[in-house]
């Protein structure tokens, strides 16, 4: 792999790795009933990579973060 490669990767890592979501926001980006919604949002923050990574981890596991 090139340098010119991995510095582009990590840029795109680390780049909004501190972007937030407002509660209101999260419940539209990943279609959540709201009170799902505030309970992942109160539990891992508000910071998109953690929430998004945490609403692709149940939903690969087959669990409904809709139906709360």
């Amino acid at each position: 792999m090139h340098h010119e490669d991995t510095r582009d990767q990590l840029s795109k890592t680390v780049r909004g790795w501190n972007k937030r979501y407002d509660l209101e926001e999260f419940i539209r980006a990943h279609g959540l009933q709201p009170l799902a919604a505030r309970e992942l949002f109160e539990q891992f923050g508000p910071y998109k990579v953690d929430l998004d990574r945490k609403v692709s981890e149940l939903r690969s596991r087959g669990q409904s973060t809709a139906e709360h």
